[in-house]
């Protein structure tokens, strides 16, 4: 990094990346509007946040306000002391129909598009050339280290990772990459705490984050022995949650991600190793080939919306037949 990145630090004067003060945030721009932009859209909200959401398809746009107001709802009706209504949180979100207009004026881009090397630095050249000077841009990737990212950009060091759970979950890891300002990194956390949620500082960049590593250890054995007919996915799933007393399993987990992000994620570990471990088993890709790709299609390990797993009995098994 250069002595210029990042200026007054430790000086007593404001923090500076590129000449600029680090911005407080709260106005941010959320590039891609699928399942993830529409969580992390929930929880900007939520946080008072003015939230824009921007994708390049008109349908998931339009699919994604019901959506978002859905979380709201749900959250706000277990919340009898809060004193926003859903209307006036809805307010805080904007939709848009360009990235130059998502990005104009904001402190904050959060890019959540296809997990895709290539995809992503098209988003965040185009997110660079049109936010102003002092935005940070953090991406929301799976496993795809900020350093693969950052150079697409002429602000590097206003680049990092972040890593949303589901809308219930408190935590969100936060990873810099080596170039990313001490400050970009500061404001990132903040950020999350500013939205009552919980950062997870990973401090050295790895493919994957930390405690995602730990999620894709699991589910890559689950994917092998699934793969090799050597449990079933219910059986998979019921030992889980009676070990971890957790409200679904591994495979019921996968198929609310995706069963295509799922597969697109091993790639790019696959990419990066080149060892047959990781290369996504024939299970999955014929199920992505079948369309079955989890709840968003209604069928994946289970049928949807109203999965095995929820149903009284299932857990003890007391529904299957011997």
């Amino acid at each position: 990094m250069s002595a210029d990145s990042v200026a007054g630090a430790g000086s007593g004067e404001p923090a500076t990346v590129r000449g600029t003060a680090v911005p407080s945030i709260s106005a941010v721009a959320i590039l891609g509007a699928g399942t993830m932009g529409r969580r992390i859209a929930y929880s900007c909200v939520l946080g008072g946040m003015s939230t824009r959401l921007y994708d390049s398809s008109p349908h998931a746009l339009e699919a994604a306000v019901p959506a978002v107001r859905g979380l709201i709802d749900r959250r706000l009706a277990r919340e009898s002391g809060r004193v926003d209504s859903p209307e006036t949180v809805m307010k805080r979100l904007v939709i848009c129909r360009s990235i130059q207009e998502s990005v104009d004026n904001v402190d904050l881009v959060i890019e959540t598009v296809a997990e895709n090397v290539s995809v992503k630095r098209a988003v965040f050249a185009e997110a660079d050339r049109y936010a102003p000077t002092s935005a940070l841009i953090g991406s929301n990737t799976s496993s795809i280290p900020g350093s693969r990212l950052a150079g697409a950009t002429g602000r590097p060091a206003q680049v990092f990772n972040f890593n949303w759970g589901k809308p219930e979950h408190l935590k969100v890891e936060v990873m810099a990459h080596p170039g990313t300002a001490p400050e970009t990194l500061e404001a990132a956390v903040g950020f999350v705490r500013s939205l009552g949620l919980v950062p997870i500082v990973v401090s050295r960049e790895i493919m994957g984050y930390a405690t995602n590593r730990i999620w894709r250890a699991v589910k890559k054995e689950v994917l092998h022995l699934l793969d090799g007919g050597y449990i079933s996915a219910e059986d998979v799933d019921r030992a889980w949650m009676l070990d971890w007393g957790t409200p679904m399993g591994p495979c019921g987990l996968m198929d609310e991600v995706g069963l295509d992000v799922i597969r697109d994620i091993e790639l790019i570990y696959y990419g990066e190793t080149g060892d047959l471990s990781d290369r996504p088993p024939q299970l999955l890709e014929n199920m992505i080939a079948a369309g079955n790709l989890g709840v968003k299609s209604g069928q994946g390990f289970y049928s949807y919306p109203d999965p095995a797993y929820r149903k009284p009995g299932w857990l003890v098994g007391s529904d299957r037949r011997e």
